[in-house]
């Protein structure tokens, strides 16, 4: 049997490289998830002028309630790059921590459609509200001046006051281009 560097056996079974990407995605997104921690996943694209207007009011929930609730911006797009993220994160003065979700593992489990859309997730991983971070953009090429209501942050401030599941507004945004399913 072959011998690798390091005097270990090599395989002589392939690896499936897009297996073992979701497989590391997916043991990640363990270690970065804690368990019983209450959660905001943010699906987030470089490149929309929504996520772009929505940074610094996502950046502020971060600052606010990230002691009590664990954030995660989740870039959804194939092509983005390391350096992409680093670069947007900079620009737009965000210091919540990143997931590249290339493989779609995530948007797949939470079925996420645009960017951005906000899941948060109670300590259970239960589903306690899926919309719009807020009402500025009501519809796709139409938004308010200012935002008037701030969907993320009353939905945060239920969650920590255990008050019944808010209502959801649908998050208008960048669609995610979602890999198509194999028949």
């Amino acid at each position: 049997m072959k011998k690798s560097n390091n005097n270990l056996p090599v395989s002589r079974f392939r690896t499936d490289r897009r297996m073992l990407g979701m497989v590391l995605l997916m043991l990640l997104w363990g270690s970065f998830r804690s368990f019983g921690q209450k959660q905001v996943l943010v699906f987030f694209d470089v490149e929309c002028p929504i996520c772009q207007k929505s940074s610094k009011r996502v950046q502020e929930m971060y600052e606010q309630y990230h002691k009590e609730v664990d954030f995660k911006l989740i870039f959804p797009v194939k092509s983005v790059k390391k350096s992409d993220i680093r670069k947007f994160k900079r620009e737009y003065l965000l210091t919540i921590p990143t997931v590249r979700d290339r493989n779609h593992t995530l948007v797949e489990q939470y079925d996420a459609k645009v960017t951005p859309e906000v899941i948060v997730l109670d300590n259970n991983g239960s589903e306690y509200y899926r919309g719009a971070i807020d009402n500025q953009f009501f519809e796709l090429g139409k938004n308010r001046p200012k935002m008037t209501e701030f969907y993320l942050k009353d939905a945060l401030d239920g969650l920590l006051n255990n008050q019944p599941k808010p209502q959801s507004y649908k998050a208008v945004g960048c669609i995610i281009n979602r890999k198509k399913r194999k028949l």
